[in-house]
């Protein structure tokens, strides 16, 4: 699969991720046994991550704290082929950071997300958007960036285009006020209802896909756990079975099927190709621990989109 030559900007949350793998199912009261791990996470570094392992060479804008885990990250994020000369260093800023507690079986049991100094991500005439993130072709930005920074960006895409990931069903609804400029939105069937001001079990996945369609996106991806994706585009509907695996996390899943979708749709613009690269590199990445793992890579994607044609 030949490198797209677009660039791609990844804007929002980065973070230390702190992962638990339980030994035994939990208890209340009680410690578990079991194994922690560290690595770099956030919603938009997993996904600039994930595409760095694909060789998009992505830019990536976020903000880190003046602390230990904010040098590591930079380092981290340098050493993973990620342009960080877009990231801001904030003086006596707390790095943000993701708490994970997983099952014995890889499901996610419970989660923290302290994100409180991506909301240091501003735009303005003070602070406009660095030349990096302009020379680019598409811009990825998700929710854990402020409602006005959101804005921001979609008043500023013009030619460019703009993808949006809903991160959860709490924030989703910041991206109500700009719709109308989104060019691919990934969302899943609780956090579309939640931007839809509904509830989950009011409509099929095919409705509220074509619900968020009306509102002037012009692609939607809809996932809903392990059941089939829903792609909603240009007026046709289309349904994606995910790849069967043995999970062993699914820490990153929805970041590498947009990493996935990203590269592929980078080639071609052709969403349904796009939507199997994503699924394939899904699958890869809850096969392994943590998000982005080495096991991701052009050939690997290649190899698990051809076992599923």
């Amino acid at each position: 699969m030949a490198l797209t030559n677009k660039k791609v900007g990844v804007i929002g949350a980065i973070h230390l991720d702190r992962i638990a793998h339980a030994d035994r199912p939990f208890k209340p009261d009680t410690s578990t046994p079991g194994k922690i791990t560290a690595c770099a996470g956030g919603v938009g570094a997993n996904i600039a991550r994930a595409m760095a392992r694909l060789g998009m060479k992505p830019i990536m804008h976020g903000c880190l704290g003046s602390d230990a885990d904010g040098t590591y990250l930079r380092e981290i994020l340098s050493n993973c082929d990620i342009d960080t000369s877009c990231i801001k260093t904030i003086d006596g800023g707390r790095t943000g950071s993701y708490l994970a507690l997983h099952n014995p079986d890889g499901t996610l049991f419970s989660a923290i997300s302290d994100s409180e100094i991506t909301s240091e991500v501003k735009f303005s005439e003070d602070h406009p958007i660095p030349q990096a993130l302009q020379n680019c072709n598409v811009w990825l930005c998700e929710t854990n960036l402020e409602e006005e920074t959101l804005l921001k960006l979609a008043q500023a895409k013009g030619h460019r285009t703009l993808a949006a990931d809903t991160v959860s069903i709490a924030k989703a609804p910041k991206l109500k006020p700009l719709l109308s400029k989104i060019d691919i939105l990934f969302t899943n069937t609780d956090e579309a209802a939640a931007l839809l001001n509904c509830k989950p079990d009011d409509l099929p996945p095919e409705n509220l896909a074509e619900k968020l369609a009306e509102t002037g996106v012009r692609t939607v991806l809809l996932s809903n756990a392990d059941k089939p994706l829903t792609l909603f585009k240009d007026g046709r509907i289309s349904t994606h079975t995910p790849h069967p695996v043995i999970a062993v996390d699914v820490t990153g899943a929805g970041d590498a099927f947009i990493a996935g979708f990203l590269y592929e749709y980078c080639l071609k613009e052709d969403p349904v190709c796009a939507v199997n690269s994503g699924l394939a590199a899904a699958s890869i990445t809850v096969e392994a621990t943590g998000a982005a793992p080495q096991t991701l890579s052009p050939q690997s994607l290649k190899a698990r989109v051809l076992e599923h044609i």
